[in-house]
């Protein structure tokens, strides 16, 4: 891929960044200082991606890991392919812009190189893992769909027919699990990812929700804070339901929106399901409601426990929950335990004590500048071409 070719890929995820920001903002909290650990994690990734991306790439190829993903709560998916880009792209545009005067000619020779290999791993990967064969939800046109025929008809075997309250009384369990799963991740979806739509009839869509990295009481926790006295039924959880005479539009970070929102009474079939070993299996109904009791009491737990630390302690474990975003792929390939999920002291040293004091980073000023400057000079900085 040569550098024009480079450059074409970061105007997109500019794009792709721009539209998240403006659906989303900054993002804030009363509990978690968000924005501030984001960038702390992003820095890291600028410093530490490339190594433990090039160990990754050593033992598998983007195309080989993409067709092992294309199935039910994979942790490869939309979200987890964006992580490719999108945090070293903002650590990046971080050391340009506070750093080295926005100039991109001033980056080391290694670090361009560097983004130019991450760059293009991300593209392999990508392409070959969406079924519309694009690089990424955005250009494939607000869809993201990845299932293979077998899969969907698997999900369309198992569905039953529901009525408007039994929905709602899955809706409330699934979104008991959302909130959970949230907070576990620093208020971060890094578990959370929506699928579709299929279209399976004149006027029907299949849309897919799925939770992955629960904690279970089984095995190590996925974070250091985890691990809690409630444990949910299992470490996985979908989803999937058709709802007749509504739309689906989702987002390179996972999310979904329905239209019209309210769509509980539109909903025709539905299924849940979890993994036993590595065999996917169907849930009953009935068996939802212990997901959300044990989510909310899990829920509960974690607030109590996040409320008594400070700010520099929730500003490491959000960065740390962001980084680790990528033991998804050293899982995939067996080498987890060979990389440190700490941030780096050079890091921590450099950058939180300034975000002890700001809550945002200078460098955010690229987002809402006029649109033709952004044509020209777009927000995750191009490189040099000369």
């Amino acid at each position: 891929m040569n550098i024009k070719e480079t450059n074409g890929l970061i105007k997109h995820i500019s794009n792709i960044f721009e539209n998240v920001l403006a659906e989303r903002g900054l993002l804030e909290s009363k509990l978690f200082p968000v924005s501030e650990y984001i960038s702390v994690s992003c820095y890291h990734t600028y410093e530490n991606l490339y190594d433990v991306m090039k160990q990754v790439w050593a033992r598998t190829t983007p195309e080989q890991l993409a067709k092992k993903s294309k199935t039910l709560l994979s942790d490869i998916h939309a979200l987890s392919i964006t992580y490719n880009w999108l945090y070293y792209s903002l650590g990046r545009m971080g050391v340009l812009f506070n750093e080295l005067e926005s100039d991109a000619s001033r980056e080391p020779a290694k670090k361009r190189e560097e983004w130019k290999y991450i760059l293009e791993q991300w593209y392999r990967l990508a392409t070959s893992y969406f079924n519309t064969g694009k690089h990424s939800v955005l250009s494939s046109g607000k869809v993201n769909l990845a299932f293979d025929d077998k899969t969907i008809k698997w999900l369309l075997d198992n569905m039953q027919p529901v009525t408007e309250d039994q929905v709602k009384k899955v809706r409330r369990a699934v979104g008991a699990v959302d909130l959970y799963a949230f907070l576990e991740e620093c208020e971060a979806r890094a578990k959370i990812i929506d699928h579709g739509p299929y279209k399976v009839g004149k006027d029907e869509i299949l849309v897919v929700s799925e939770y992955t990295r629960l904690y279970d009481g089984k095995g190590k926790p996925w974070l250091p804070w985890s691990e809690t006295e409630a444990k949910l039924p299992s470490s996985t959880l979908g989803v999937a339901m058709t709802i007749k005479n509504a739309s689906a539009t989702f987002n390179d970070v996972g999310t979904m929106t329905v239209e019209p929102g309210d769509y509980s009474r539109l909903v025709t079939r539905l299924v849940s399901y979890t993994k036993r070993g590595n065999k996917v299996v169907p849930l009953g109904i009935d068996e939802l409601p212990a997901y959300g009791e044990a989510a909310d009491a899990a829920q509960a737990e974690l607030y109590m426990r996040f409320s008594e630390w400070d700010k520099k302690r929730l500003m490491l474990a959000g960065a740390m929950a962001y980084w680790r975003g990528f033991a998804r792929y050293t899982d995939a390939v067996g080498i987890t335990d060979k990389v440190d999920w700490n941030i780096s002291k050079s890091v921590e040293d450099k950058y939180v004590p300034f975000f002890m004091k700001n809550d945002a980073d200078a460098a955010f000023m690229r987002f809402g500048r006029f649109d033709d400057e952004m044509v020209s000079d777009p927000t995750l900085y191009l490189l040099p071409e000369k």
